[in-house]
Order: structure tokens, then C-alpha cells, then sequence
């Protein structure tokens, strides 16, 4: 029998035990070595992503001065082969990139701002242009004429003709602008063909947007969504304008009018691109044209409507000038056409023929010039030959007792100065009948006319009984009316004068009274001459 025993000894043993450990620190030694080969491709594999990734974000203009510096010391890191650190800047580069492109770029930022400051520029540019061509279409009859009323058949051709010319006056615009006629946001060709097919009705729409769509085919060439919105345009406002009533639009009717030709224009214009904006944008848009559209073809209205506010108003006030100058004229011919005719009558009792053939003449002067009424106003010079004639009679009645004088200083320029008719002859007449006839003994009249600076002045100066203050309040009060003072003392339309003086003139023109009991009375008026600036 063989039997095996151990024969290890303690050196054996030290020997396996080194070999182990020796072993071990190789397979670390390789592990680490591994680990930091790797950890270098991928630094430098993130580096050239990082380096690609900012100069794409350099080119479209973000703005990377915060990571300037940080790309620069990573360079010296890598060099300096530490890349652990490096990965660390690394991904804080990651980060800030990260941050400023959620940002947006700078020069994007910039291009955005300046895109809306050239909106809101055309904008205004736009607007300011509809109100040119607004006011023009405004001044035409036949337009103020078929706002206020249904349109008849005979002047559908008439106001097709202003609104086609004023459509295409806006296409024109754009053309010059944008090299098209038409313009993104608010196009004033459409506005102009829907507010025709407000106002004119169905035929004026169809006749207006079919001539502008042919105008857009001459400019760009195909049919396409963009020749047909001038002519839906018409066609829509026109048969909304069925529902209105034989008197004007209502101011509803305006303001949806205006918004539904603004939807319609805007749908047209943003449908096409709608799957290329987002829902909020897409509706933002929508709103914004209908709105300022809208708003625009309303305040054609409102302008249409201040525009009859005002002539009315004129034609008011125009036709109670007339209607006081008229009552003014009547109250002068009865009592003075009876007293110049007995004049006339005693002269040629006296076998004074041609001293009442003048008369006659004088008369007849007188009466012409009161009933030609071609203008509200006259040149001063012709009051003055009407007071001449006037005159002329009045010192033919009282011979002797009146006696008269006139001193009148006036450039030819200040003679040409325009003033109401029948302007100072009712002062004349006052001072004749109610402060020189009064007196036994007669007395003067005096006629000044002077300039002083820029201002005609005329004075109109009695040696009459004068009055106390108390009469002159009555007589002169400018604040009351004729029909408040005592009418056995009252002049005639003094308080007429007042207000045709101030209508013309408004606080230009001064009136004044002095009066002296038993002395006379002078009433001086005072106005701006013919291109006195004044």
C-alpha cells in the first residue's frame, strides 16, 4: 500500500501568495487603465458635439457669450489630458446651451420686433390712406345721397364708377408697396369694394368686385383664391345690404357689416395656410383682421354721419340767417317804402319833377340791392353805395333838419372787406328816426370809416336827444333779443346785427354805445379787414 502525506512547506506557501497578489494588481491596473481610455473617447466624442452644436446656435444668432469663456478653459483642460474635469464643464456647457436656445435667438428676437414695428407702421401708413380716399368718396353727392337712403337703379352705375375708382386707387397703393395689390393684413381694395356693396346694394357689389378681380388677374395672372376675394367680397355686402330698410344703415348694421366683411376676407386669406399655424395663432389672426377691418368700415359711417351733422347744422344755421335777414327786410320796406313815397308825392306837388325822378331812382337802387340776396355777405363798399341811396332819401324827407356827413378813409383793399348785408344801415335808420327826427332843430349825422392795424373801424355818430342809461340799455343791450325791448324806442334789428356780426366775426368784432341825454349818440363797430390776418 502507498500512502500520500503533505509535503507543503511555509515557503511554498509565501511563493503562491505573492503570484496571487501580483495577479490581482495586474487585472486592476488593466481595469483602470480600460476605464480612463474609454472616459477619453467620450469627453472628446461630447467635446466635438458641443463645439458642432454652438456654431450652428453662433450662425442663427443666439447669443453665446455666456459659454465663451467656459468652451475656451475646456480646450485647456483637454490639453492638459484632464478629462474628468472636463466632462464635468462639459455637461455644465450642455446645460447652458441648453438654456439659451430655449431663450431663442437674439437676432430672431430682434427681426420679430422689427417685424411688428413694420406691421403697426404699414398699419397706420394704411389707415391714414383709407382716410384720404374716404374723404373723397365723402365729398360726392351721390355717395352722402345712397347712405342715407336704399340706392335707386340710376345711380348704380354712378356709385359702382367712385367705389371701383377708390378700390382700385387702394390696389394700386399695395402695388407700389409690396409689389402686389393687395396686402397681408388690411387691404384696402377689399375694404373699399365691401363698403360699395354697403352702401350701393347687390349691383354695385357685383359690378365693383368684378372689376377688381379682373384688375388683380392683369397684375397676377391665373384665377386663384387671390382673384376671387374682391369679387365675393361685393357680392356678400351686397345682399347684406338687401336686409336694409329704405332709410340708412343702423349703426348694428354697420358694425356687423364691417365684421363680416373682415371674417370672410380673413378666412380667405389665412385658410389656405392653416395647417402651418398653430389653432391660437390661426385664430389670432382671424380676429385681428375681421376686428381692424371691421372697425375701419365703421368708422366710414361715423365719418358719413359727422358729415351730415355738420351740414345740417350749416344748413340750419344758413337758413335762420336768411330767415332773420328776410324779417330784417320786412320790417324796413313797409314804414320806410310809405314814408319815401309821400316824400316823393310832395315833390311833385311842388312841380319839383327831376328832383323826384332822382328820388325815384334812388328808390329803386335801395329796393334792388335789398332783394338781391346772391351771397349772405357783401363787399363793405356796397353797404356804403346803399347807404348813399338810403341817405340820399332820408335827407330829401327832412330837408333842412338833417344834415349829413361822411368821412370815409378806407383802402381799396379794406372797401373790399365782406360784411353781412344790411350791416350798418339799421344803426343809420336808428339815429334818424329815434335821435335826430326827435328834435326840433334837427341835427347831424356823422359816417366815420377808418383802419387801424389790421381792423376796419366805423362809427356812426347823431346829434340827436341822446338817451339816458337806462333807455340806451333798453335800446343798445346787445343780450337782448328785439322782441324783449321797449318797442317804442327800439331800433331796427340791432340785436340782429349782434348776431350776424357774430356769426361772421365771433369775438373779432366789437360793438359800442355812447349816449349823452340832449347830446346824441355814436355807435361804434369794429372788425377784421379783408386779409387782415385779424
Amino acid at each position: 500500500m502507498i500512502s500520500y502525506r503533505s509535503t507543503s512547506s511555509p515557503k511554498a506557501i509565501v511563493v503562491l501568495a505573492v503570484y496571487f497578489l501580483v495577479s490581482l494588481s495586474s487585472f486592476f491596473l488593466s481595469q483602470k487603465a480600460s476605464a480612463e481610455t474609454v472616459t477619453k473617447k467620450e469627453v472628446l466624442k461630447k467635446y466635438e458635439s458641443v463645439i458642432v452644436q454652438s456654431n450652428q446656435m453662433n450662425i442663427y444668432g443666439y447669443d453665446l457669450s455666456d459659454v465663451t469663456f467656459k468652451l475656451k478653459r475646456l480646450t485647456e483642460i483637454l490639453i492638459a489630458n484632464r478629462f474628468k474635469q472636463a466632462n464635468d464643464l462639459l455637461g455644465e456647457i450642455q446645460r447652458d446651451l441648453e438654456t439659451i436656445e430655449a431663450r431663442g435667438p437674439e437676432k430672431l428676437k430682434r427681426e420679430r420686433r422689427l417685424v411688428w414695428v413694420e406691421i403697426f407702421a404699414d398699419f397706420v401708413q394704411q389707415f391714414a390712406f383709407f382716410v384720404v380716399i374716404a374723404l373723397l368718396l365723402l365729398r360726392l353727392d351721390i355717395v352722402r345721397a345712397n347712405i342715407l337712403r336704399k340706392p335707386s337703379q340710376s345711380s348704380h352705375w354712378k356709385l359702382s364708377l367712385a367705389f371701383t375708382s377708390a378700390s382700385i386707387l387702394g390696389g394700386l397703393i399695395g402695388l407700389i408697396r409690396y409689389g402686389q395689390s393687395s396686402w397681408a393684413f388690411v387691404d384696402l381694395q377689399i375694404l373699399f369694394v365691401g363698403i360699395g356693396g354697403l352702401v350701393g346694394g347687390i349691383w354695385v357689389g357685383v359690378i365693383t368686385g368684378l372689376i377688381n378681380a379682373l384688375f388683380r388677374l392683369m397684375i397676377v395672372p391665373g384665377v386663384n383664391v387671390y382673384l376671387a376675394i374682391p369679387l365675393v367680397t361685393g357680392i356678400a355686402t351686397g345682399l347684406f345690404c338687401l336686409r336694409r330698410p329704405r332709410g340708412p344703415l343702423g349703426t348694428l348694421d354697420m358694425l356687423w357689416g364691417g365684421l363680416g366683411m373682415g371674417l370672410l376676407h380673413s378666412l380667405f386669406m389665412y385658410l389656405p395656410i392653416f395647417f402651418y399655424l398653430s389653432l391660437p395663432s390661426f385664430l389670432l389672426a382671424v380676429a385681428s383682421l375681421s376686428v381692424a377691418e371691421g372697425i375701419m368700415v365703421f368708422l366710414f359711417f361715423a365719418a358719413a354721419w359727422q358729415i351730415f351733422k355738420e351740414q345740417r347744422r350749416k344748413e340750419t344755421e344758413k337758413e335762420l340767417f336768411r330767415t332773420r335777414l328776410q324779417f330784417l327786410q320786412a320790417q324796413i320796406n313797409p314804414h320806410f317804402l310809405f314814408n319815401t313815397l309821400n316824400t316823393i308825392a310832395a315833390i311833385c306837388g311842388e312841380e319839383h319833377a327831376e328832383r323826384a325822378r332822382k328820388l325815384i331812382v334812388e328808390l329803386s337802387t335801395l329796393f334792388r340791392r335789398m332783394t338781391k340776396q346772391e351771397s349772405d355777405l357783401i363787399p363793405l363798399k356796397d353797404e356804403f353805395e346803399y347807404l348813399d341811396a338810403y341817405l340820399n332819401i332820408e335827407q330829401a324827407r327832412f330837408g333842412e333838419r338833417l344834415k349829413i356827413e361822411k368821412n370815409i378813409g378806407l383802402s381799396a383793399q379794406g372797401l373790399e372787406t365782406p360784411v353781412p348785408m344790411l350791416m350798418i344801415q339799421p344803426i343809420v335808420e336808428n339815429a334818424v328816426k329815434h335821435g335826430i327826427s326827435k328834435k326840433s332843430e334837427g341835427g347831424k349825422l356823422t359816417l366815420n370809416a377808418r383802419e387801424e392795424d389790421s381792423k376796419v373801424i366805423i362809427e356812426v355818430k347823431d346829434t340827436g336827444v341822446g338817451m339816458s342809461d337806462d333807455l340806451k340799455e333798453k335800446v343798445f343791450d346787445l343780450r337782448r333779443d328785439d322782441k324783449t325791448a321797449d318797442p317804442d324806442h327800439t331800433g331796427v334789428g340791432l340785436s340782429n346785427i349782434r348776431e350776424r356780426l357774430n356769426k361772421f366775426y365771433g369775438n373779432q368784432c366789437q360793438i359800442t354805445v355812447s349816449s349823452t341825454l340832449n347830446q346824441g349818440t355814436t355807435v361804434t363797430l369794429s372788425f377784421p379787414k379783408a386779409g387782415g390776418g385779424g
